[in-house]
């Protein structure tokens, strides 16, 4: 689930609240047509302006709702006693199969809510949980020392990050690309497939979107929304700090990345990057070709000692 930039999580549990209770009521209801159109009529655009995904407000306005519509009308023309017994029991079977319908549509959009719901209450708990939120850029992974291995707090003090508890976050996205990167060739393979490796290691049996400690006061967790899994990994990274800055007003979110282009779309999108010190890279493998140049230099020193 995903809010809407700039809608809080006690606006979202409120409209969500009202929207729950608008539609029980009007399949509780005796006039399921009226009741019907004015649930729709009073949550639609609540709905839409507090969340991105999944989207609730769009889901009322669907195939059945345009359809269900014309009922009113239809119903409209029916004034006055019918004389005809046949003509009778048609329109009552006819209003049968409407109230049929218009029950199951409401039955449809309170089995949505309800599962909205529950997705919310999973949100809650990732804003509840404690922590400054870094969010892990993929270059970081492959590049920098594994995250078990740096004094985070240290190294968030030196930039001005006053914070006792450190929150590590993997978007999922970033699985994705070291899952393909892994199988490519070269220097770059290895890293991501070492990576993987960590990854997988320190979250071994942690259910799906828990955090685990990786030492006191520092946690990694990986970002499990798949709302957004398309080709701009960074376009997706930064959405995900975006939403946890949006479910974290007290801390903010930081984004973990040393390459300039990333750095710059963040603070277009209002973010704080961080990045790590130099001194904190992963050592570069030898260059092609130097450990045999090597072993020639110290074969010719040994020959030329040895000879007369």
């Amino acid at each position: 689930m995903r809010l809407n930039p700039g809608v809080t999580l006690a606006y979202a549990d409120d409209v969500l609240r009202r929207a729950e209770l608008e539609f029980r009521n009007a399949l509780g209801s005796q006039d399921f047509h009226g009741d019907y159109i004015n649930a729709v009529y009073r949550t639609y655009s609540t709905l839409k302006v507090a969340f991105a995904a999944p989207d609730l407000g769009g889901g009322l306005h669907s195939v059945a709702y345009w359809n269900l519509m014309k009922i009113g009308r239809d119903r409209a023309a029916f004034t006055g006693p019918i004389q005809d017994p046949d003509h009778a029991a048609n329109v009552m079977r006819a209003v049968s199969a409407e109230n049929y319908a218009l029950r199951t549509e409401l039955e449809t959009q309170v089995r949505a809510l309800e599962e909205a719901r529950a997705e919310f209450g999973a949100l809650e708990k990732l804003a509840a949980r404690p922590g400054l939120p870094v969010v892990y850029d993929t270059n970081m992974l492959n590049h920098w020392r594994q995250p078990g291995d740096i004094l985070w707090r240290e190294v968030l003090r030196d930039q001005g990050e006053d914070t006792r508890v450190v929150r590590l976050v993997v978007p999922l996205q970033v699985i994705d690309e070291l899952d393909r990167q892994k199988y490519g060739e070269g220097e770059l393979a290895k890293r991501a497939a070492t990576a993987i490796r960590y990854l997988e290691r320190v979250l071994d049996g942690t259910p799906p979107g828990e955090a685990v400690e990786l030492r006191p006061g520092v946690s990694l967790e990986v970002w499990v929304d798949t709302d957004d899994r398309g080709s701009d990994v960074d376009l997706a990274i930064l959405r995900c700090a975006g939403d946890l800055a949006g479910l974290c007003p007290d801390t903010g979110a930081r984004v973990l990345t040393n390459d300039f282009g990333m750095r710059l779309r963040a603070r277009q999108m209002g973010l704080t990057p961080v990045r790590l010190p130099d001194d904190h890279r992963k050592a570069s493998p030898p260059a092609a070709g130097k450990p045999a140049a090597a072993k020639k230099r110290r074969w010719a020193i040994s020959w030329w000692r040895c000879s007369p």
